[in-house]
């Protein structure tokens, strides 16, 4: 008996490993602080959403640790939505708006009362994007490489759920920028080992946040991931031209010296001939 009851347990797990679960979209439920320093204490807070699903957003006191009360007015701008403003305050430390968006856009949230650390928010977003693709998950991962050059490589790979590289895929790249924008890098196709990349020029002393998305569809369900690198500057070097060398070469100096001259001698001539006429006249 004992036996038989292993067997059948090890053909269940067996079934379940060959037939992954089903991602079902569903309502949306976010919560979101509000304080002095920000929403979720950042001045570029950003989220995402879904267009036609229902999302309800729970705002939440975060400036207990201040000496008086600092009561926020929050509102959401945006898509023809008329929503309604909502407060949280010590006495009321938790609000909440529900809403379905019925296209894609950007929502801006903002507290629209004077507070400390109001022009911390003001620059909240909610971007609203189209319904995911459900089905069975896959595994996507990326891995950011600096680059001799300065430059970054982003590197991802994409697997289905039983392990097997998926290859023929696009994959979308996407940088997020210091001001809360997000800018569109391309979608490489995945290789034979399922493998995608994408070369990120950087500045120096600055953090590189990338993230790739694989649509999904054809049973297979949405997937994103992203990863940040902090990029170290480097000096870069300019080096001296033959102009600003400390003991120019003696034939480039004698060639600017007779330009010069001809050009203070041209000058000389012209002062000479206005004055010459002067005293003609």
């Amino acid at each position: 008996m004992k036996r038989r009851l292993s067997l059948a347990l090890s053909i269940a797990l067996l079934a379940a490993s060959l037939h992954p679960f089903r991602v079902h979209a569903h309502p949306q439920g976010i919560s979101i602080s509000v304080g002095q320093f920000g929403f979720e204490g950042a001045p570029d807070f950003a989220v995402e959403v879904e267009a036609g699903h229902e999302v309800t957003l729970t705002f939440i006191y975060a400036d207990l640790g201040l000496a008086s009360d600092n009561p926020h007015i929050i509102r959401i701008e945006g898509l023809e939505l008329d929503l309604p403003d909502v407060v949280v305050s010590r006495e009321n430390p938790r609000a909440t708006i529900t809403f379905i968006a019925t296209e894609t856009g950007t929502l801006r949230i903002l507290c629209i009362v004077p507070c400390v650390g109001m022009e911390r928010l003001v620059g909240g977003q909610i971007r609203v994007v189209k319904p995911r693709a459900t089905g069975a998950a896959s595994i996507l991962t990326i891995t950011l490489e600096p680059r001799n050059d300065g430059s970054v490589l982003a590197r991802v790979s994409l697997m289905d759920a039983r392990g097997n590289p998926m290859r023929g895929v696009p994959i979308v790249f996407s940088q997020s920028t210091s001001v809360g924008g997000v800018l569109d890098l391309g979608a490489p196709v995945t290789m034979d080992d399922g493998s995608a990349v994408m070369r990120i020029p950087a500045a120096g002393n600055q953090e590189i946040w990338v993230t790739a998305s694989f649509e999904g569809g054809n049973g297979l369900a949405y997937a994103e991931t992203s990863a940040r690198l902090a990029v170290t500057g480097t000096p870069m070097e300019h080096p001296l031209g033959a102009l600003s060398s400390p003991a120019p070469p003696l034939v480039l100096a004698l060639t600017l010296l007779v330009v010069l001259g001809g050009i203070w001698a041209t000058y000389g001539y012209v002062f000479y001939q206005v004055g010459r006429i002067g005293k003609e006249q």
